[in-house]
Order: C-alpha cells, then structure tokens, then sequence
C-alpha cells in the first residue's frame, strides 16, 4: 500500500518550469499564424492552456495513485493502443499523413499512447520473467512480435520517427531488463535492415533522408524547413532576438509552434535558453533513474526508467532535427510543443514516476541500473 512520503519535488519543478514555458512559447510562435488562418491570434494558446491544465491536473491525480494498480491492465492498454494504431490508418489524413484520431474538439495520436503503454507492458512482463529472459524465444515473444506489429501500423501512417523512438525505447528496456547483449544485437540488426529496406528499396521518406544527407555535405542544399531552422538558431545567437520577437515565425519557418518550437525558442531566446532547456530534461531523467534505482520492486524499477528514457530520447530526437543531427521525424520535444498528445501523455508518465518516487523512502538499499538488478 502507497506510503505517505512525499514525491520527488525537484522533477515536479522542472516539469512544471517546462510545460509553463512550452505554453508561452506556444503563443509567441503561433499568433500570427492562428491570426492568419483563424482569425483569432489566441486559437492555438486557449487549445494549450486547456490541455497543460489537464496535464497537471493528471500530474496531481496520478502522484498519488499507486503504480501497482496499473500491473493488471498492462494486457490491456497495449491491446487498446495496438487497435487505436489500426484505427487511426482509417480517419481523414491530415498533410498526407494520417497520424491523428479526431473525435469531435479532441485530436490526439495512438502512436504516443503505444509508447507508454509498451513500456507498461514490457516492466510488467520483464520483472515477471526475469528468471527466463536470457533464452531468446522469451525475447522473441511476445516483444518482438509486439514491437513488429506495431511499427508496420506506424510506418503505414506513415511515421517513421515514431517507429525509431520506439525501437530505441524497445531495445534499451530489453537490455535493463536483463536480456543478453548478444539477443539485443540479434534484434538489433533485423530492425536497422529493414528500416534500411523501407526508406532506401520502397521509397519510405527517402526525400526527406536525401534532403537531411545534402544539408550536412553543405547547408543550403538542405531542406527548406531544416534551413530555416538553422537560420532561426543562427539569428537567435547566445542571448536570442527576445520574446516575441522572432522572425522565422512570419510563415519563414512551418509550423513553428509544433515539431520545430525549439528553433523558435533558439531565436528568440537564444542558446542560453536551448542549452537551460536541454540541462532540465538531463536533470529529469537523472532524477528518474534515481527513482528507478530506488524503486521498491523490479516492476517499479523498470517502469521508472521506461518512462524516463521515453521523456529524455524524445527531446534528444527533437532537438537533434531542429539543429540539423538528425532528419525530420516528426517527433514533438516534450512539454514545449504544441499539441495534447505528447503533453498529455507525457504528463501521465511524470505522475506515475512521481508516485514511484513516493514509495522508495522505505527502501533499505538502492538498487544499481544493470541486467544483473532485474
């Protein structure tokens, strides 16, 4: 039964400091956009105001929720996300993609509930099999299976980001949670083939790897949104231009307030603030580990640094795109992005980290991050 101890309060900070800057961010990006599409400079910060209170208010409920409670659904959850992704290749596409379930005012995307429910799934089934998960046909089912089915739903959509955050999320929990390294490699290997296949035989996003590959031989060769980010970063130098005082957001740079908010922030607040930001999010995820370390049972152990790597190899992704490391994927940085999906879903990981951080005051040792822990 859940103690009374208090939840980690530092992570609550930093979160709390990123979501309310995500919402102010979100404003000075897409005011005059919303002004010019809807009419109504507010249309996009009412919709975010909305959905970072809900996140908060999940936050609140969720910290004082005992994590074990959610062992039995685990089945379930990832069941439901699995049809969702089968669901959504169905409603209307949306700029040639179809990623979003709409159902009257609420919008959001399978692909984000599936990470957090595989990561459930697999702390559940890790810390129940830890005495067989060296023998890879353990491995090989159902996890494989799982993470196969879904990444042909998601490369249907088409999101091919959501398919490599996955996989990375996917193979680093296999390794924690006590799997050989040599099964890793083994699955590991299988899956870089056929992403291969898909972008480079079938054509997946080819242009855009095509486009990534120029812009690193020489920047101006790149692609238009990946140049106007770098010139967003480039104008905003190490102090930024000021809030709202960005230009890239006058229809240079599309969608600023979403996938590429953090060349917004870049500009307008410079590399100081790009740098403040990303020192929180390490901060978060070393907080998290801590909490894992400390975890009072394998399941509480796994879950914590499941959803710590989910929160942290999100914004690395996106902070990766918007510098120019990596191709565009289409993955949001957490907690700045506009949008109720990755906020929302996010925000649930949080609570139910801080509710694990609340049982570990009555542990006797912590526990070392490692294959031989679980």
């Amino acid at each position: 039964m859940i103690d009374k101890s208090k939840p980690d309060y530092l992570l609550l900070t930093i979160v709390t400091i990123l979501i309310s800057l995500g919402t102010v961010m979100v404003y000075s990006a897409s005011a005059i956009l919303a002004n010019d599409r809807f009419h109504s400079s507010t249309f996009f910060i009412k919709k975010q105001i909305l959905w970072a209170g809900i996140s908060l208010f999940l936050i609140f409920v969720l910290t004082k929720m005992d994590y074990h409670k959610y062992e039995k659904y685990t089945k379930v959850f990832l069941f439901i996300s699995l049809i969702l992704l089968v669901v959504v290749l169905f409603s209307p596409p949306t700029k040639g993609a179809s990623r979003w379930i709409r159902l009257g005012p609420i919008v959001f995307q399978p692909s984000e509930f599936f990470k957090y429910a595989l990561v459930l799934f697999m702390a559940h089934s890790l810390s129940q099999r830890k005495n067989k998960i060296k023998n890879f046909k353990y491995v090989f089912l159902p996890y494989f299976l799982v993470l196969g089915i879904a990444s042909l739903l998601m490369i249907k959509e088409p999101h091919l980001g959501a398919v490599l955050s996955t996989s990375m999320i996917f193979l680093v929990m296999l390794f924690v949670g006590g799997t050989k390294m040599k099964h890793v490699l083994l699955i590991s290997a299988p899956l870089a083939v056929a992403i291969f296949l898909v972008v480079f035989a079938f054509g997946y996003k080819k242009q855009r790897v095509n486009d990534y590959l120029k812009s690193v031989q020489d920047p101006l060769e790149g692609s238009y949104q990946m140049k106007q980010s770098a010139l967003g970063l480039g104008s905003g130098g190490i102090r930024g231009a000021g809030l709202g005082e960005g230009k890239q957001k006058l229809f240079f740079l599309p969608e600023p307030h979403t996938d590429f908010i953090f060349a917004t922030i870049g500009e307008e607040g410079g590399f100081l603030t790009c740098a403040a930001i990303m020192i929180l999010f390490l901060i978060l995820t070393l907080r998290g580990l801590s909490i894992a370390n400390r975890a009072p049972d394998d399941f509480g152990f796994l879950l914590a640094f499941g959803i710590s790597f989910c929160i942290f190899i999100c914004a690395l992704i996106n902070a990766g795109v918007v510098v120019g490391l990596l191709p565009t994927t289409g993955i949001p940085m957490p907690f700045l992005s506009y949008g109720g999906s990755s906020l929302i879903f996010s925000s649930v990981g949080i609570g139910v980290l801080l509710n694990i951080s609340r049982q570990t005051r009555f542990v006797p040792s912590p526990r070392i991050i490692s294959k031989k822990t679980v």
